[in-house]
């Protein structure tokens, strides 16, 4: 039977079921073509809705296309396609009728940091509640690392910005690649995927906490780099969005 299992995954793969009458005593079934096109519809279709601001951008032909031609070189590993995609954004910057679109390969790791996001597991965020009545001195040294849901994207060009209108607006606006770079932050610290545009200094911050360094520390590398940045204000706005490890166990 694992033989069969693999011709067959491997006539999936191909669209050439000739290596299957030696399993089915005779010509296989005229129905594998009709299968075959189901089960790669079927991905194409989860990956569109994974990445709906990838379809969005380049229509639903190209989309479809493409979609099949990462099915051909990246078929699902797993019985779920909850997850289905990972690699794409690799797969979309190799894609050479999507060269053109310089920004799509960046727009679609955040699409993927948004899935991700959305099925990372349930954990408590670290809250103000956690932390009021510490000594100063206990809180600094706190060094909590991130909620599992918190994904930092960025950018040399404005790939945020294009994937945020593509996804809210239903009028696009029009963004120049002349904006320049970006870095996002998105999270999900209770039930709904948070998404923002994120400054640098914020993105130093949240790294060295993802490094393991204590609020101190992290608050220290800030000031060094961005004088004019207060971290105080930083840190409680950050603990606010729910982005650091709770002490409670993930569920």
């Amino acid at each position: 039977m694992a033989d069969f299992h693999d011709a067959f995954a491997q006539a999936l793969k191909s669209g050439d079921a000739s290596a299957l009458p030696a399993f089915t005593d005779g010509a296989p079934d005229t129905n594998f073509k009709v299968y075959r096109n189901n089960v790669v519809k079927g991905a194409a279709d989860t990956l569109g809705d994974a990445y709906p601001v990838i379809r969005r951008l380049v229509g639903e032909a190209f989309f479809q296309g493409m979609a099949r031609a990462f099915w051909a070189a990246h078929p699902p590993a797993e019985r779920t396609l909850a997850l289905y995609g990972a690699g794409f954004a690799d797969f979309v910057e190799s894609f050479e009728p999507a060269r053109p679109l310089v920004y799509l390969a960046d727009v679609a790791r955040i699409e993927r940091a948004w899935l991700e996001a959305h099925h990372a597991p349930d954990a408590a965020p670290l809250g103000l509640a956690d932390v009021k009545g510490l000594a100063p001195h206990d809180l600094a040294a706190i060094a909590p690392g991130l909620h599992p849901s918190v994904r930092i994207l960025a950018s040399a060009l404005p790939a945020f910005s294009i994937w945020r209108t593509n996804r809210e607006d239903e009028t696009v606006r029009k963004i120049s690649l002349e904006a320049g770079g970006e870095m996002a932050l998105l999270h999900r610290p209770k039930m709904e995927v948070r998404y923002r545009r994120l400054f640098p200094a914020e993105a130093l911050f949240i790294a060295r906490i993802e490094a393991g360094q204590s609020f101190e520390t992290a608050s220290s590398a800030v000031a060094d780099h961005f004088p004019g940045v207060e971290p105080a204000p930083l840190f409680i706005a950050l603990l606010k969005e729910g982005i650091f490890k709770g002490t409670n166990h993930e569920h």
